[in-house]
C-alpha cells in the first residue's frame, strides 16, 4: 500500500469519526490499545473487518490491513489526525457561535415559511 493511500485512510476514517462526534471514545480506545499493538492488531483484523466494510464500503478492507499489520504507527497517525480535525471543528463551533451573538440566531426555511403563510392566513380585525 502506497503512502498516499495510507494518509487516504487515515483522514477519511478520522472525518468519520469527528462527524459523528465519536472522537472522546475513538482517543480512549486506541490510546488504551497501543501498548498492546501486536496483539490488538492482529485480533482487530478479525473484530473490525466486517465494521470498517460497513463504514469504509471498500475501503474497509484496505483500513483493516493497514491499522492491523502496523497497528502502534497508524493509531498513532489515527489520534495525531483525529485531534488536529478536532481542533478545526472546535475552532469553526467557537466561530458560528460569535457569528450567531452578533447577527442573532438565523431561522431555519420552515419557520420562515411558516411566518410567511401565517401573514397570508391573518383575519381581519374588525
Amino acid at each position: 500500500m502506497t503512502p498516499e493511500r495510507e494518509e487516504h485512510l487515515i483522514d477519511q476514517a478520522a472525518r468519520l469519526i469527528i462527524k459523528h462526534d465519536l472522537e472522546d471514545f475513538a482517543v480512549i480506545a486506541l490510546e488504551g490499545t497501543v501498548p498492546f499493538g501486536d496483539v490488538v492488531g492482529e485480533l482487530g483484523i478479525m473484530m473490525s473487518y466486517p465494521i470498517a466494510v460497513t463504514f469504509f464500503d471498500r475501503s474497509g478492507a484496505d483500513f483493516v490491513k493497514m491499522l492491523g499489520f502496523n497497528y502502534n504507527i497508524n493509531a498513532k497517525r489515527l489520534l495525531k489526525r483525529i485531534e488536529e480535525l478536532a481542533e478545526e471543528k472546535k475552532i469553526l463551533q467557537q466561530r458560528q457561535r460569535e457569528l450567531e451573538k452578533l447577527v442573532g440566531k438565523q431561522e431555519g426555511w420552515f419557520s420562515r415559511l411558516f411566518s410567511s403563510l401565517r401573514s397570508l392566513f391573518k383575519r381581519p380585525d374588525g
